[in-house]
């Protein structure tokens, strides 16, 4: 997934919990919840002794400024639509408490350890999660920021310089050979990565090595490049690796460069001023 940007993170001073059974006023009490990634409650719930009375340390008793905390034991009636406002202490330090609550989804896709949904669970039973994590603005801006990831790689994909040759080489770098199938399909293929994962195909066109990993298919597919004794040979002598990757690490290290620019001279001779050779 991409980053949040800064104007994301400038809308995210506010949660809204939804119920995912909809507006049916439930009242949710909940208490807080340690956090599973370092199994201690959050700084602002604090422990209480055999008098319901919060332990706090000496610096802490005699801070007159001392935020506000939250016992352990505390309960906290959340409901649907119920709003923390992150830049009130009071809100940031109940949502602090309970946001680790197993029965709170950070979204409504979210999904456990398995892969199965925290709400909907799988086909023997629901999701634990009665509720999900809402945040204006920024749900909003992402998928703004995914529609256009989107276009851009379908972009890419329809403005191929090379055309469907092009298009058929970037199948190959996502590891399906679709060689002499109709540009349609291909595209089509292209078009269904980038409405899954855009990024990947946005990497693919503006990736620094592309071009290397380009050369690398068609010196393979022309033989050019050949595969013998586990190997990848050039020239009969140059060994560039026992892998794909190995050997475009190879060609990409700039003490390699007159091997990549012999490879090119013979991969695209009418590109490099060469005559194509003749059998």
């Amino acid at each position: 997934m991409a980053k949040e940007t800064k104007e994301e993170l400038n809308l995210s001073n506010k949660i809204v919990l939804k119920s995912v059974r909809g507006k049916v006023g439930i009242v949710i009490k909940m208490e807080p919840a340690i956090d599973p990634k370092t199994g201690n409650y959050p700084e602002c719930v604090k422990r209480v002794d055999s008098n319901g009375n919060m332990i706090l340390s000496e610096k802490e008793l005699n801070d007159p400024n001392r935020p506000f905390f939250i016992k352990e034991d505390a309960v906290i009636d959340v409901t649907d639509g119920m709003v923390f406002d992150l830049d009130n202490v009071g809100d940031r330090f109940k949502w602090e408490a309970i946001k680790n609550n197993p029965f709170i989804a950070p979204d409504y896709y979210a999904k456990d350890e398995r892969g199965y949904s925290l709400i909907n669970g799988d086909s023997k039973r629901y999701g634990v999660a009665e509720l999900y994590v809402v945040k204006p603005g920024v749900d909003s801006a992402r998928r703004i920021s995914r529609k256009k990831l989107k276009h851009d790689a379908e972009s890419y994909i329809y403005t191929d310089e090379r055309g469907a040759e092009g298009r058929v080489l970037k199948a190959r770098l996502l590891g399906h050979k679709m060689d002499h199938m109709p540009d349609a399909d291909v595209t089509d293929y292209l078009l269904q990565i980038a409405e899954k994962d855009p990024e990947k195909i946005i990497a693919l066109y503006t990736g620094g090595d592309t071009a290397i990993r380009l050369l690398f298919v068609e010196a393979r597919d022309k033989h050019i490049i050949n595969y013998k004794n586990k190997l990848y040979i050039y020239a009969d002598n140059v060994v560039l690796g026992a892998t794909d990757e190995a050997a475009i690490l190879y060609l990409k290290d700039p003490k390699n460069a007159n091997v990549l620019k012999l490879i090119k001279q013979d991969t695209y001779p009418e590109l490099m001023g060469k005559s194509e050779k003749k059998d």
